[in-house]
């Protein structure tokens, strides 16, 4: 796979350079890798952050990002019969 990052793309160079740095690879292919392998893992870790009974609306906002919006809600019910 060819990743263009010519003209209009070159901000995708530097994504990629900054995933090398942040994720110590020394190669664009390792580091953009590494980076979804990242990214698989943070999503699994952060549905799991939602159902601890810590989590908090506020802290669900702290864990959102642009690419992956969390929101965590308290829903309570009283039956009287």
């Amino acid at each position: 796979m060819r990743i263009r990052t010519d003209g209009d793309y070159a901000h995708r160079l530097d994504a990629i350079e900054s995933a090398m740095d942040a994720l110590d690879e020394n190669t664009k292919t390792a580091a953009v890798i590494a980076a979804c392998e990242h990214a698989r893992q943070d999503r699994k870790a952060k549905a799991r952050a939602l159902a601890h009974p810590d989590m908090t609306p506020e802290l669900a906002e702290v864990l959102s990002m642009p690419t992956l919006q969390l929101h965590y809600e308290i829903q309570t019910a009283v039956d009287v019969d």
